[in-house]
């Protein structure tokens, strides 16, 4: 039975949760508008059509909250609704890579790569729903339950001077129709985005929903929030909706929104009591319906993989529960032979406002620290210490220096292809410690 829209705290309540519902829908969806409509001569790509990051993203890289500075990035926005594509590889020569691609919900529904298809060249079918037909010979045929599917691409660059070589796999690298086929004409977003005007919000949202299937078990789901505006397909739905629902959708949003950058009860978890660093839940990358979860982490961390192909710590506290400060001086000894089958990294990035983190600037051009930081100092047992502030350090530890900004920051260490002691927790990284004074 439809809850009374006469009650305020009812009608506040559902709209809340018909925002956590829909907000990876939008957000998702801006970043295709800004990607695909807004490109420009340097960046972007129409629908189905492959873009190649050429360099490491640095402090100037707004597009994306939470990005790294490890890969250089191929993404490609697909429109399947014409038919399927083929994505044909190069061999990757057991360099890291991996192409997840994502649903309109930011659930990995496919992943590629080195740790699951290996790094031999290979081509992949890749189908929207309903397609029937046959795939070429030798291809691997992905079923994605989206039309509107979000590819996104990862290969590890081993500093400056690997950058040509990597430019060249990139450029190996195919996006086309099935052979004998037409260039399809991928459909455009008619919705303009815009998070914080609670009617354009609802445009875009209902107009992706009408472009892909709602999945089963949550079709009763959708049809329940109508009278709340979520209408797949319906542009224009907010002009249709009772006052006082228009009321509390504009009445809240503001604070709605800033309530999704709040960490859900149960889904981080420490890696032990009272320590520094806190990983995602399980389902992080699948998150069945865990739709609060599913909106913080777009919010905080847009295009995450599932764990079992890159576990994501951060750290917003030091050893004593203290909130991370670039005024002081922090220690983090990293341990030789981490459980990883690929790569870490540490990266240092701003909060801003609404929850979004950016990589922070500084004089040494310096974003993240790993096992790959040409001339970083290790211990004569492959041990490390990093060193984190603004100020400079003394010259001693200035090569394994990760410049914080003044005031708050946050931390993100990165597994890549993480092994089993990662997965199930049971090793445990030291915790930030802070300094009596900075190094």
């Amino acid at each position: 039975m439809k809850e009374d829209l006469t009650s305020d705290s009812q009608l506040d309540a559902r709209i809340r949760e018909a925002l956590a519902y829909t907000f990876p829908v939008h957000d998702v969806a801006q970043a295709r508008w800004q990607f695909t409509q807004k490109r420009t001569d340097t960046h972007g790509a129409p629908p189905n059509a492959l873009f190649h990051y050429r360099k490491l993203l640095d402090h100037r890289a707004r597009a994306v909250t939470t990005p790294n500075n490890d890969t250089l990035y191929s993404i490609a926005w697909l429109d399947l609704s014409g038919g399927p594509l083929l994505l044909s590889l190069p061999d990757m020569r057991d360099r890291y890579y991996s192409f997840a691609f994502l649903d309109i919900f930011t659930n990995n529904v496919a992943c590629i790569g080195r740790r699951t298809t290996g790094t031999a060249a290979a081509s992949f079918l890749l189908a929207g729903p309903g397609w029937q037909g046959e795939a070429p010979a030798g291809a691997h045929v992905l079923r994605l339950p989206c039309n509107d599917i979000w590819a996104l691409g990862r290969v590890l660059v081993d500093g400056e001077a690997d950058l040509a070589a990597v430019h060249a796999l990139q450029d190996a690298m195919r996006l086309q129709p099935l052979a004998g086929g037409h260039a399809q004409q991928a459909r455009l977003l008619q919705a303009v985005p815009d998070e914080r005007d609670p009617e354009r919000y609802l445009d875009l949202v209902n107009e992706v929903l009408g472009r892909n299937p709602i999945p089963v078990n949550e079709r009763a789901l959708v049809q329940g929030m109508a009278d709340l505006g979520v209408r797949p397909g319906t542009i224009g739905a907010w002009r249709e909706l009772d006052v006082a629902v228009r009321a509390a959708w504009t009445g809240q949003h503001a604070a709605n929104l800033a309530a999704l950058a709040r960490t859900p009860p149960g889904t981080t978890l420490r890696n032990r009591e009272g320590g520094s660093w806190t990983s995602g839940a399980d389902h992080l990358g699948n998150f069945g319906d865990d739709y609060a979860y599913r909106a913080f982490v777009s919010l905080v961390g847009l295009g995450a993989l599932e764990r079992q192909e890159a576990i994501y710590a951060t750290a917003m506290i030091d050893a004593d529960g203290e909130m991370l400060n670039g005024l002081n001086g922090y220690r983090l000894h990293i341990p030789a032979d981490l459980p990883i089958d690929a790569f870490w990294s540490l990266s240092m990035y701003e909060l801003e406002p609404d929850g979004r983190r950016f990589f922070v600037d500084n004089p040494l051009h310096r974003y993240t620290l790993g096992d790959r930081t040409p001339g970083i100092t290790r211990a004569a047992d492959g041990s490390m210490d990093i060193w984190i502030q603004h100020a400079a350090p003394a010259s001693d530890r200035k090569a394994n220096w990760l410049p914080a900004p003044v005031g708050r920051f946050s931390l993100t260490l990165r597994f890549y292809q993480p092994r089993r002691a990662l997965l199930d927790r049971s090793f445990v990284m030291p915790d930030v410690e802070r300094l009596g004074q900075p190094a």
